[in-house]
C-alpha cells in the first residue's frame, strides 16, 4: 500500500515537473530577452533622445548651403566654390549692393540659380556672420527655427584668466564702447527671407565661441561667461537658458587659450563628430604650446561625450605666419561632404590640408589663400582692417561663413563601436535617426554596411528599430582576432533625402580592430 502511494506521488511529481520545466524555460528566455532589450534601449549610453527638448544642430548636419556677406569678406574663389558645391546665400543691404554683386558673380561664372540674395542691414561687424548670425534649432515637434543670441558689444577681448576685465576692439574717442545693434537685428531679416521662425535668446551666444555636437553638448571658452556677466546674465542663468531654449544640457566651458584676444574656440579646436576633437598644436617653442597642452591634459581629457566615453583628441599642427601669430587651421567650415580651410602662405599649409583629409576620410578638402591684393573687388573697410592679408589667427574662414541648414533634413546621430574590441564580445552600432520631413523613412533603406579590411564589397545588415522609436541598432556577426572591420550606416526618407554616417560614405567609413 505504502509503495503504491509513493509510486503515485512520484508520478505526480514527474507530471508537475514536466509542466514546470517548459514554464521555467519560457521565464528564463523572457528574462533574457528583457535584459537584451534593456541593454539596447539604454537611452543615456546608446542613443540620443530629444523628448520635449529643443535640439541645437551640429555644424556637419545636412545643409542647403552657405551664407556670406557682400561686399565680400572672403576670397572670391571661395564664393565661387561655395556656389558650385551647394547653394550660396548672399547678404546685401539694398538694390545697389545686389546689382553690384550680380555683376561680379556673372564675371566669375556663378550661376544665378545657385545664389539667393537676402536683404539685411550691415553694421561694423557684418562680415563676422558666424558671430552675430543665427544657429539652427529643431523643436520637439520637428520644426526648424533660428536661434538669435544677443550681439551688442563689439568686440570683447581679454587675457587668459576667466575673470580678466573685458576690453573692446571698437571704442569712441571718448572711450565709449561702440555697440552693434545693427548686426544684432540683422538675424530678423535672415529669418524673414528664409521664412524661418526665430527664437530670441536673452543671452550672448557669440557664434565663433560656440560649437555643438547636435546631441545636447556644447563647448565654449570662459570669455563667453564673462561676456554674459557683463550683460547681466549669471553663469547659472546662462546654463539654465541654454538647456531650456537650446537643449544643451552638457556645457563644457574650457579655459581661454590666448595671452590676449577674443578667445573664440573655433581658433583653438573643432568638433569632428560626437566623440572626436581636433585641437590645434603650436610649435613646441611657441609661448602658447604649454597653454594648449595644459587645456588638453587637465580639461579636455576629463570630459565625456554624450555616450559617456572620453573624447578622442586629435591634433592639427600649426605654425607662425606673422611673428608669433599662429595659422588658424581649425577655423574651417564643414558643409555636408566638403571642408573649406583657410591657408596662410606658409609651408605648413599643405600639411594642414593633408591632416584634414586624414581625420575626415572621404571628404573633399579645399584650401583658400586670401591676399587682399589678389582680390578683384574688396571693400576699403576690409583693406583698412586687415591691411594686406585677409585671414588672421583669431578671425578666418569659419568666422565669416554660416551654414543654412536643411529644415527637412534626415538626421543621424551615431554611437560608434569601440576602436579596439574583444573577439568574445558582441559588437553593436547604435543610431538615432530622425526624419524631420515627417514623410517617414523608406522601408528597407535603413542599413548597416560592413566589410573586413581588404575586401572590396560591402555586406549589408538591416538596422533594427526599437519600439517604433527613432532608435536603431545592428550587430556585426564577426569575431576573428587580428582583423579590422570597416563600416558605415545609411538611411533614406520618403522625402528623397539619403544620408550616411559618416556623410562621406562609402568613400569614408569608420573602423575597429578585433584584438
Amino acid at each position: 500500500m505504502v509503495q503504491a502511494i509513493l509510486a503515485a506521488e512520484d508520478m505526480r511529481f514527474k507530471n508537475i515537473r514536466s509542466i514546470i520545466n517548459p514554464l521555467l524555460l519560457i521565464c528564463i528566455l523572457f528574462v533574457f530577452s528583457c535584459s537584451v532589450k534593456i541593454n539596447h534601449t539604454d537611452q543615456e549610453s546608446n542613443f540620443y533622445t530629444q523628448l520635449n527638448n529643443n535640439r541645437l544642430v551640429a555644424e556637419w548636419e545636412p545643409a542647403l548651403g552657405t551664407m556670406v556677406v557682400w561686399p565680400l569678406s572672403v576670397p572670391y574663389k571661395l564664393v565661387v566654390e561655395l556656389s558650385k558645391d551647394y547653394h550660396l546665400y548672399t547678404l546685401v543691404t539694398n538694390d545697389r549692393s545686389r546689382i553690384e554683386a550680380m555683376e561680379w558673380y556673372k564675371k566669375w561664372g556663378i550661376d544665378p540659380s545657385r545664389n539667393t540674395f537676402i536683404y539685411a542691414p550691415q553694421g561694423i561687424d557684418s562680415w563676422w556672420v558666424r558671430d552675430w548670425g543665427p544657429g539652427a534649432v529643431f523643436s520637439p515637434e520637428g520644426k526648424m527655427k533660428l536661434a538669435d543670441g544677443k550681439y551688442i558689444y563689439s568686440t570683447p577681448v581679454t587675457g587668459l584668466q576667466c575673470n580678466d576685465s573685458l576690453r573692446f576692439l571698437y571704442m569712441t574717442n571718448s572711450n565709449e564702447i561702440i555697440k552693434t545693434e545693427t548686426d544684432d537685428t540683422a538675424t530678423k531679416y535672415v529669418g524673414e527671407a528664409l521664412n524661418i521662425e526665430m527664437i530670441d535668446l536673452p543671452f550672448i551666444n557669440t557664434g565663433g565661441n560656440v560649437i555643438t555636437d547636435g546631441l545636447g553638448s556644447a563647448f565654449s571658452t570662459c570669455i563667453l561667461l564673462n561676456e554674459n556677466k557683463y550683460f547681466k546674465v549669471s553663469k547659472d542663468s546662462f546654463l539654465d537658458m541654454n538647456k531650456k531654449l537650446l537643449g544643451v544640457d552638457q556645457y563644457n566651458i574650457i579655459s581661454n587659450f590666448e595671452k590676449y584676444g577674443i578667445q573664440h574656440i573655433d581658433c583653438f579646436m573643432k568638433l569632428l563628430d560626437e566623440e572626436r576633437l581636433l585641437v590645434a598644436e603650436p610649435p613646441a617653442d611657441h609661448e602658447l604650446y604649454p597653454i594648449y597642452q595644459n587645456i588638453i591634459d587637465n580639461e579636455l581629457k576629463k570630459l565625456k561625450s554624450p555616450f559617456g566615453r572620453v573624447y578622442e583628441i586629435l591634433r592639427l599642427k600649426t605654425d607662425r605666419y606673422s611673428k608669433e601669430q599662429l595659422a588658424a587651421y581649425t577655423n574651417s567650415i564643414i558643409i555636408n561632404k566638403t571642408i573649406y580651410v583657410p591657408l596662410f602662405r606658409i609651408k605648413e599649409d599643405s600639411a594642414a590640408l593633408q591632416r584634414w583629409r586624414e581625420v575626415m576620410p572621404g571628404y573633399t578638402v579645399k584650401g583658400f589663400e586670401f591676399s587682399l591684393a589678389d582680390e578683384p573687388i574688396i571693400s576699403q573697410k576690409m583693406k583698412d582692417h586687415y591691411k594686406s592679408y585677409g585671414w588672421n589667427s583669431g578671425d578666418a574662414l569659419h568666422c565669416r561663413t554660416r551654414a543654412v541648414w536643411d529644415s527637412q533634413m534626415l538626421f543621424i546621430g551615431l554611437k560608434k563601436i569601440d576602436s579596439l574590441v574583444d573577439p568574445r564580445r558582441k559588437n553593436y552600432v547604435y543610431a538615432t535617426i530622425i526624419d524631420y520631413s515627417k514623410k517617414g523613412l523608406q522601408q528597407g533603406k535603413n542599413e548597416f554596411y560592413w566589410r573586413v579590411r581588404g575586401d572590396t564589397g560591402w555586406r549589408i545588415i538591416p538596422l533594427k528599430q526599437i519600439d517604433f522609436s527613432d532608435h536603431f541598432y545592428a550587430e556585426i556577426p564577426y569575431s576573428t582576432k587580428g582583423k579590422t572591420i570597416e563600416y558605415y550606416i545609411s538611411s533614406a526618407s520618403k522625402s528623397g533625402r539619403v544620408e550616411s554616417r559618416p556623410a562621406s560614405a562609402p568613400a569614408g567609413f569608420y573602423q575597429y580592430k578585433i584584438k
